[in-house]
């Protein structure tokens, strides 16, 4: 893109290779270098996709969700673009439930929750993974152990809990 500079046009490539930095440009910013660690945000917080070819508003999202993760005193909810949001959680407990006891449905929608990590840009986090429960009928009454369960899990996606008898026994389901 050519650039008039005292009556003459001047492509922009030339004007930057006769660009220098002073010395002080040159010297750059440390950022975090000194001083005190980073400052922890007081209120815990996660941030989460919807899976939506529409675009979500954060403040009903907000609202829906905080009424289940957070009943007392709610969420906060900022969006990051793309359908995604930084959630702020004004009970501790909440940041648990949203992350652990998915998966998560705005209308029709999935919600796909990751932890806030502050050294990660948006594009860093992984939004591929959610935790759902599966529920095994009519297993015979052998297998209904400790190792069937972990192996249909595993075969599934990534085992990472389940629900025990006290004496993993058979029972009607797994």
């Amino acid at each position: 893109m050519p650039v008039e500079v005292e009556g003459k046009v001047e492509p922009v490539e030339e004007m930057m290779k006769r660009m220098q930095l002073s010395a002080a440009e040159k010297k750059g910013i440390k950022v975090g270098a000194k001083g005190p660690a980073l400052v922890k945000a007081a209120d815990p917080q996660a941030v989460g996709k919807v899976l939506a070819e529409r675009l979500v508003n954060a403040d009903g999202l907000g609202q829906a969700l905080g009424r289940i993760w957070c009943p007392i005193r709610g969420v906060g909810c900022k969006d990051l673009g793309k359908n995604q949001f930084l959630f702020t959680f004004f009970q501790h407990s909440g940041k648990r439930r949203a992350l652990e006891e998915g998966p998560w449905m705005f209308g029709k929608d999935l919600v796909i929750m990751v932890d806030f990590d502050e050294s990660k840009t948006i594009e860093e986090l992984d939004f591929s993974f959610i935790p759902i429960w599966i529920w095994v009928l009519k297993l015979p009454l052998g297998m209904m152990k400790r190792a069937t369960r972990e192996a249909i899990g595993e075969e599934i996606g990534e085992f990472i809990a389940m629900d025990l008898d006290d004496d993993d026994t058979a029972g009607r389901f797994i």
